[in-house]
């Protein structure tokens, strides 16, 4: 008798090889797509860096309502807020993560020199 095919032991330990696999590769693969979604954030930063700088530029003072400073925003995965300190000589941008996941919350800060700081994971 001639059969040809795998036997139950060979389907198992590809089975188990593929699950150690997806175990090692699936939360590295959610980190990487963190820290894309990061990009986002920085990207915004940079823009409400670049419109207090013109703002400032015309007005000799930064202001806190991104209105002001003519920019849209997409805020799909962060939130954008700008602090002013008294006098309006500096300022702090903050980039919130939104959404449900366990990283909602964190921050990303810059300032007006362009200094990055904040709680979030991958900074």
């Amino acid at each position: 008798m001639n059969r040809k095919g795998f036997t139950l032991v060979e389907v198992l330990i590809v089975v188990i090889i593929i699950g150690i696999l997806a175990a090692i590769g699936i939360p590295q693969f959610a980190a990487s797509i963190e820290k894309a979604k990061g990009g986002e954030a920085r990207a915004g930063l940079g823009h409400l860096q670049t419109g207090e700088k013109i703002y400032f530029s015309e007005n000799e003072m930064y202001t806190n309502a991104t209105s002001d400073l003519d920019i849209s925003l997409s805020e799909k995965y962060w939130a954008f807020t700008i602090a002013v300190a008294t006098p309006s000589s500096t300022y702090t941008a903050t980039a919130t993560r939104s959404g449900v996941s366990a990283r909602a919350g964190q921050t990303i800060t810059m300032d007006e020199s362009g200094t990055l700081d904040g709680n979030w994971e991958f900074l």
